[in-house]
């Protein structure tokens, strides 16, 4: 059975553009030791949730592209010194 026209150079750049994304979600969890980031391929996004113990459910975070996700995790990081600085609230 042959494959269609394209079908192979088209597999093969998908191939490549997730190796490109898994790169970069690595270079993310070396940038942001906080934080696990993985690439989904099948939603053509990254993922990335907060390490620490007990962490909040918000900090999931989704974004479709590296620059973004990096500016998430920095805006989650620095709400989470925000709250660290306020200390408990009352009940």
């Amino acid at each position: 059975m042959r494959r269609a026209p394209g079908t192979e150079s088209q597999a093969s750049s998908e191939t490549s553009v997730d190796a490109g994304c898994w790169r970069e979600a690595a270079r993310l969890r070396r940038e942001h030791r906080g934080w696990i980031v993985v690439w989904l391929a099948r939603e053509n996004c990254y993922r990335a949730y907060r390490r620490m113990p007990g962490a909040r459910r918000d900090s999931a975070l989704s974004a479709p592209t590296a620059s973004d996700m990096a500016k998430q995790i920095t805006q989650a990081d620095k709400a989470a010194a925000r709250r660290a600085r306020r200390g408990p609230h009352p009940a």
